[in-house]
Parts: C-alpha cells; structure tokens; sequence
C-alpha cells in the first residue's frame, strides 16, 4: 500500500523529501509545515486545520539532538486536538474516490527520513510508524495525546514509500537500518484512506493540533 496520491505527490517529494512548500511553525524549535499553516504560540507549534487537505507533514529538520543515528531508540511526540466544531469531521485528500478506496479514517503518525546530501530518490528514504501506539485518529483529544515507536525493524512496525514493512526481507530491513542510522528529519505526518501522507482538514476549517514535545 503506497503512502502518497501519486499523481499528486511523488514527483515533487521525490525531489526535496519531506518538505515541500514550507513555513516556519517556530523558528527557535526549528519545526517547519510542509503545507497549510503553523505558529509557535503554544508549545512547540500549533498546526490549524483551516485548508482541507493541506495538513500532510509536521517536521524538524535542523534539532541535531533529533537527528543522526537513532537506531533502537524510543521516537515520541506529545499534543493536543482541540477546537473541531461538533458539526466539523476530519477529512483527507482523495477521500470518497476510486483513487483512495481504503476508508482509513484521518490520522496523524510519526516519520522520519534519511536523505543523504547528493543521494537519489529510494522507496526506502522515508519511513512511517505503523504500529498502533504510534498513530492517533483526528478528533478532538482529551487532554494530551502520546505516540510512541521504538526505532527498530523487529520491535515495531514501519513501513516505507511503497508501503514495504521494514522487516519484509533482509534488504528491506538493512535500508530500514542505514535510515534510522542517519535521520535528516522527524516529524509527525497526516493522512487518510490508503495514504500515510496525503494531507487532511476538517470540513468547515476549525480545529488545532499543538505539538507539545517531540523525543527520538
């Protein structure tokens, strides 16, 4: 199962990574939106779901104590969601379409990729949580929400570009390893149906995610 909308994504990500269109969320926290909107006046960052579709990646690509070798170290984020509407649910892009079928509802999850300066485009650059404990469903949160994954192909479960599990062959396994190994950015991403990061809102725009702290 891919993690993007093809069409609409490979070719730009394929190019800059995770980044994409990007605005500071708070530049002392070095956190940065790939795409919609973010400021730093709580927490870390606060993401608003005001543009459907447009909330696809939350990242930090500057914090060395973030990056770098991080095999078998534990990655966690804590946040909040608040202020959906009662009459507001969480949408995601191609929901409803032949070409996002799966129904999956709206989640955000953690990520991380290795980039290498000079090094081309591979399925096993980026890497997404898929264990449960790692992925939230978008609604309204009481109080703070935590997701956790352990950096480790055996112990937990990932999964790449192309939706490869990081432990489905020796090879697989050993980019997984060469990844955590070297992290260029971390972050948190936003997605729904059969797609790990194509981008979610809310129908009517209301609502916030405030990232509260982010370890790996």
């Amino acid at each position: 199962m891919k993690r993007f909308l093809v069409g609409l994504m490979v070719a730009a990500m394929a190019a800059i990574g995770f980044g994409g269109v990007s605005a500071f969320a708070d530049p002392s926290a070095n956190w940065q939106l790939a795409s919609g909107s973010a400021q730093g006046s709580a927490g870390i960052a606060t993401i608003n779901f005001a543009v459907p579709d447009k909330a696809r990646l939350l990242y930090n690509s500057k914090d060395s104590a973030l990056l770098g070798s991080q095999s078998g170290s534990t990655m966690s984020a804590t946040f909040a969601v608040q202020g959906v509407s009662d009459s507001a649910a969480f949408t995601y892009s191609g929901e409803g379409t032949t070409s996002n079928p799966c129904g999956t509802p709206a989640t955000v999850r953690l990520a991380f990729e290795s980039i290498a300066p000079g090094s081309k485009f591979a399925y096993t650059n980026y890497w997404w949580a898929d264990a449960s404990t790692a992925s939230y469903v978008l609604a309204n949160s009481e109080g703070t929400v935590t997701v956790t994954a352990v950096v480790d192909p055996i112990a937990e479960q990932w999964s790449d570009w192309n939706g490869q599990q990081a432990n489905s062959s020796p090879d697989v396994t050993a980019a997984f390893n060469a990844a955590a190994a070297n992290m260029t950015e971390v972050g948190l991403s936003f997605g729904g149906g059969c797609f790990f990061e194509n981008g979610v809102g809310t129908t009517d725009g209301s609502g916030t995610l405030t990232l509260n702290t982010f370890a790996s």
